[in-house]
């Protein structure tokens, strides 16, 4: 109410019934399981779109990056399918580095513990007849890496095959590629290391390394021959079309 004090008089303004609503604890507890529910149900939502999102791009990426950029009718270019060969054999260094440096402590520190199962058995073959602990390391981060650079052997040896029935295959199907190597390198990972890996292989890879440096050293001076000569011919050229000495900025 409202006092007046000139006229002495006092006005009341109506006022209105506050309700009050009693809610039984079995409706609230619905309540806040539905609030809930709904919750879960537009964040899972947000989350599959994200992911659906984030998927596609990285497709759409390894599609642009790994795919194929030409028709099958157009023979393959002397360059076609370099990069890619070279990413996968990045990927198989990151492999077998992680490997070595990664899985092999992790075995070691099992050797006699709670972990003992068939991979593990694969990993440790021949290597738990070493006297101390880390010459047992040593020997399974070798033979992780043996298991990487064979699975990139495998993989090269289907490639030059597949090339040989269809010259332009070493273009094509990229990102199925690397899942095919990827599925490899956890293929070996079931192969005990002998007689495979620390008899076979290491042998095999020892004299294929030192033919690999052979070859790279003829690549070497073939790319130098052939990088001397293209300069070369530029440098004469800009001698007869800008004048004489005009070509010493290829020399």
């Amino acid at each position: 109410c409202n006092h007046n004090n000139k006229r002495s008089s006092v006005t009341c303004a109506p006022t209105l019934p506050v309700l009050y609503f009693h809610i039984p604890p079995v409706f609230s507890s619905v309540l806040q399981e539905s609030s809930r529910a709904t919750m879960a149900s537009i964040l899972t939502c947000i989350a599959t779109s994200a992911a659906w999102c984030f998927c596609t791009a990285t497709a759409s990426l390894l599609g642009s990056c790994c795919g194929n950029d030409k028709p099958s009718t157009v023979p393959p270019s002397v360059t076609s399918g370099r990069k890619r060969s070279v990413l996968l054999l990045i990927l198989a260094v990151a492999i077998a580095l992680g490997f070595q440096y990664g899985v092999a402590p992790f075995v070691t520190d099992q050797l006699g513990g709670t972990i003992d199962n068939f991979v593990t058995d694969a990993w440790t073959d021949g290597c738990d007849e070493w006297p101390s602990q880390a010459l047992q390391e040593r020997c399974i981060g070798n033979n992780g890496v043996y298991r990487a650079m064979f699975a990139a052997v495998v993989f090269f040896l289907l490639a030059g095959i597949a090339v040989m029935c269809k010259p332009t295959a070493n273009r094509e199907a990229w990102p199925a590629k690397y899942a095919l190597f990827v599925f490899l390198c956890l293929g070996m990972c079931f192969v005990p290391n002998e007689p495979l890996f620390s008899d076979i292989f290491m042998n095999v890879a020892r004299v294929g390394g030192v033919l690999y440096i052979l070859l790279q050293q003829m690549i070497i001076l073939d790319l130098a021959y052939n990088w001397n000569d293209s300069w070369v011919e530029k440098s004469n050229k800009a001698d007869a079309e800008e004048g004489e000495g005009a070509g010493k900025k290829w020399l």
